[in-house]
């Protein structure tokens, strides 16, 4: 779930700093993911800044003539949930991961049935571009079983590619909804609403999971920490724009990998 509501604005920023070189940045992320200690201050810290970058691309794509409004409003109904003990259910869980691979599976078919318009020419790798992109598929990474980056890399990595082939780097990194001109150059507008629904599916269970993950750090009873997480959550989304949240949420996920070298004694 992380990975899908992340990918949906990792890969225009990606691809923004280095072109067709993103795959390469994909790729780079997954060992890294794989350094993290057990850093549990430093982890929530990183599970709480991906909180307001859910949000803001909740926003950006399905109320993008509100985006600030739009985000608080998914916030506060986040943190009300939060507080009253919501939770994804176990048995939902496969379910909701079955149905964001079978929409990836979906957009790298429609991607690769209709040739692109035109075709941009592979350029010298631009290793700064790379790292950028390493570094913001890092966070969708991060604080997960190593079993799962396997699978996680193999389905951003073909996202990532059909994307690429059938928009090119330039567009696709023009927006950061740039996901939905795939549809468009696929002649498959239609699926607009599908579009939405996946947007929902992807980030409302992850931005659960992320808060509930960074609330446990407190000390506190359940609903004042998760007011404390949804507070900084808000302030966050409203002064930060989607891409600056993303670039947040990697620096803390670097953080994070550093941390788990740290002594034990700073890691709690």
């Amino acid at each position: 779930m992380r990975l899908g509501a992340g990918l949906l604005i990792a890969l225009a920023v990606g691809a923004s700093a280095a072109g067709w070189w993103l795959l390469a940045g994909i790729a780079l992320a997954v060992p890294v993911a794989l350094l993290r200690g057990r850093a549990v201050r430093f982890g929530a810290a990183a599970r709480l800044a991906l909180v307001p970058l859910y949000a803001s691309v909740f926003a950006a794509y399905l109320v993008p003539g509100y985006p600030v409004f739009a985000a608080l409003a998914f916030l506060a109904v986040l943190v009300v949930a939060d507080a009253l003990g919501a939770r994804i259910p176990d048995e939902w869980r496969g379910w909701i991961a079955g149905l964001l691979v079978l929409a990836a599976g979906v957009l790298v078919v429609l991607s690769v049935s209709i040739e692109p318009v035109r075709v941009e020419p592979v350029a010298a790798p631009d290793i700064p571009g790379v790292l950028v992109a390493a570094l913001v598929t890092l966070p969708l990474l991060t604080g997960r079983p190593r079993r799962w980056l396997a699978g996680s890399a193999v389905v951003a990595l073909a996202v990532g590619a059909a994307a690429l082939y059938q928009l090119g780097p330039t567009r696709l990194g023009l927006s950061v909804t740039s996901l939905r001109d795939v549809l468009a150059a696929a002649d498959a507008l239609a699926l607009d609403p599908w579009l939405a629904a996946v947007v929902v599916l992807a980030t409302v269970p992850a931005a659960l999971d992320a808060l509930g993950e960074a609330r446990e750090a407190f000390a506190l009873p359940r609903p004042r920490a998760s007011a404390i997480c949804g507070l900084v959550a808000a302030l966050a989304a409203a002064v930060l724009a989607p891409v600056p949240l993303l670039f947040v949420a990697a620096a803390a996920a670097v953080v994070e990998v550093v941390a788990g070298f740290l002594p034990v004694r700073f890691r709690t």
